[in-house]
């Protein structure tokens, strides 16, 4: 009897089991259903970056944040799936540069081209904005607005007068003679090559501008030029001048959705699309995330704010990625301005050696320029986008000297030395005749490994290298004409270029792997408060002081350059 009662018991936990799985797989089957006639809904809005950010308190009070990988990733699928009819992009006030929005713009552009309908709503638009919203076949504009749409412009902050008036002295050098990084630090105004390069910028950005709007709205460029500079425009004066398609309400653009849409009002947004969509293939691609500011060590969230890229933590994904002999061919994502010139090294030998097994192709995003080109040069292939910031081969260095800001305050630095040059990077004392002779002489040595490497990487004489060096920052479709990179293209056209390179067919699906891969949330929560308690343990004016001394240290040979911020 007791058995009989035991195998009975047994049997219910198994068709219990049975259930519960029967159950789940229901659940997941369902949760990942998508009904015919759906539409797309990404809204694209504030910071979108390259790779998720690791940034736990903002990931805790906003959610998961869209990253350029996710739209590109979300377009893809959606422009090939007969269940997703039409693309619905609300368009707030997205924070990208140039090149990045380029990438979102073609990827629009192509699901058009699929025969499905994209429809931009905008409460209020900018340049960004519109830029972005234009992309879409139907553009509406909220009535009782303004299409603040007027051209670009760039500026920049000059620090010398508030640095004079701290007592503080930028002792600070740099080679090239458009290597500009510093000199926000040592001028009042624009020099001359500064104001030229800048120039040349922002000349070759309003062109991008223009052409792309006037593909978009069936302008000539010089149609358009004449077009958006009478702006802004209100409402009214943008349907009229064509920039717009429609005047409306958010919810008579939902209703204009509805009717694109045979009367279904099934929508998905990016990230649970992406959830209940997967793309898998039997070669796999590495994509290396090189994001933030080049520094030694492991990549992490800088105090100052935006993220490090930690050239050890580059380097061990190149190694990983060597010793996976599933994977093919390598990504190289880049979106960095540079930093400092031997931990640039570091990655950049790792690109090397990982080329000499498999293919890598580098992937440049808003900005790659400087110590960020250089991580690029030795690549099998080197794509920018025609907005990309790239070049700026050069070298600075230098220090502050905060000892008239020390006397301000009341305090005294006092000090004993070994050597002349012991107190080459103390920043209380410009560099004597001998020091600042030592420092040049490194600047110098480093500029010309720059020089050489960008020959030998792109197959140039260093003379036609130099031409184009000198600190110069080019946009993506100038480096190009000038031999810096290989095409242009966005992610895409790098997935591509790596499989030709690794002789994956064309048509072949792959699996992309990212990395570095993002810390398990419960790992950053404990980072974070490890970080708390060690700030917390240190807050001291000694601290302080410590910091500032710190910071007014610019190592020698660091790689930089002078980004101008576009409007």
């Amino acid at each position: 009897m007791k058995m009989k009662t035991i195998g009975k018991v047994f049997v219910w936990l198994i068709a219990i089991v049975v259930a519960l799985e029967v159950i789940g797989l229901a659940v997941s089957y369902f949760s990942k259903r998508i009904p015919k006639n759906t539409v797309l809904v990404m809204r694209l809005e504030g910071s979108i970056s390259e790779e998720a950010p690791q940034d736990t308190l903002s990931e805790l009070a906003f959610g998961q944040r869209t990253t350029i990988a996710d739209i590109v990733e979300a377009l893809d699928r959606a422009r090939t799936d007969a269940r997703i009819t039409g693309l619905v992009v609300r368009v707030g006030q997205p924070l990208m540069g140039l090149a990045k929005m380029q990438e979102v713009r073609r990827k629009i552009r192509e699901f058009n081209r699929s025969g499905k309908f994209s429809v931009a709503y905008l409460e209020f638009a900018t340049n960004r904005s519109y830029y972005l919203a234009s992309a879409c076949q139907t553009v509406m504009l909220m009535p009782r607005s303004v299409l603040y749409v007027r051209g670009l412009m760039t500026s920049t902050t000059f620090y010398r007068g508030a640095l004079d008036k701290f007592g503080v002295y930028p002792d600070l050098y740099h080679i090239g003679e458009y290597k500009n990084a510093l000199n926000v630090y040592t001028e009042k105004k624009y020099s001359p090559p500064h104001r030229e390069a800048d120039l040349a910028l922002l000349q070759d950005f309003q062109s991008q501008f223009v052409r792309g709007l006037g593909e978009s709205r069936g302008m000539k460029p010089e149609e358009m030029e004449q077009t958006i500079a009478r702006g802004p425009f209100t409402s009214e004066e943008a349907l009229a001048a064509k920039l717009v398609d429609r005047l409306g309400y958010a919810d008579e653009s939902r209703k204009l959705v509805e009717e694109k849409n045979k009367g279904s009002d099934s929508r998905l947004s990016l990230h649970e699309y992406l959830r209940r969509t997967e793309r898998k293939g039997r070669s796999k691609l590495a994509v290396i995330y090189a994001t933030g500011t080049i520094l030694p060590g492991h990549s992490s969230e800088s105090p100052l704010g935006g993220p490090v890229m930690g050239s050890e933590t580059i380097a061990e994904q190149f190694r990983s990625v060597r010793e996976d002999e599933s994977v093919k061919a390598v990504v190289l994502r880049i979106d960095s301005p540079g930093g400092a010139a031997f931990a640039s090294e570091v990655i950049r030998r790792e690109v090397e050696k990982t080329r000499s097994e498999k293919p890598v192709v580098v992937s440049m995003s808003d900005v790659a320029a400087s110590g960020g080109y250089w991580i690029a040069m030795g690549a099998d292939k080197v794509l920018a986008e025609p907005g990309t910031i790239t070049g700026s081969i050069g070298v600075v260095a230098g220090k502050f000297n905060l000892m008239g800001l020390y006397e301000k305050l009341g305090l005294s630095k006092d000090h004993l030395e070994t050597t002349a040059n012991s107190t080459m990077d103390w920043p209380f004392q410009n560099f004597s005749p001998a020091q600042r002779a030592s420092l040049l002489r490194l600047m110098n040595e480093t500029y010309k490994d720059f020089v050489q490497g960008v020959a030998e990487g792109r197959k140039m004489e260093p003379a036609a290298v130099e031409k184009v060096a000198q600190g110069r920052v080019w946009t993506g479709e100038q480096a190009r004409e000038r031999g810096l990179v290989d095409g242009l293209g966005g992610f895409n056209a790098a997935i591509d270029a790596a499989k030709q390179l690794a002789k994956i067919p064309k048509q072949e699906q792959v699996t992309l792997i990212y990395l570095p891969k993002p810390k398990p949330l419960l790992d950053r929560i404990l980072d974070l408060m490890e970080s708390a308690s060690l700030v917390g343990g240190r807050a001291s004016p000694g601290r302080w002081l410590q910091n500032l001394e710190s910071l007014a240290r610019t190592p020698a040979w660091t790689l930089l350059p002078a980004v101008p911020e576009v409007q």
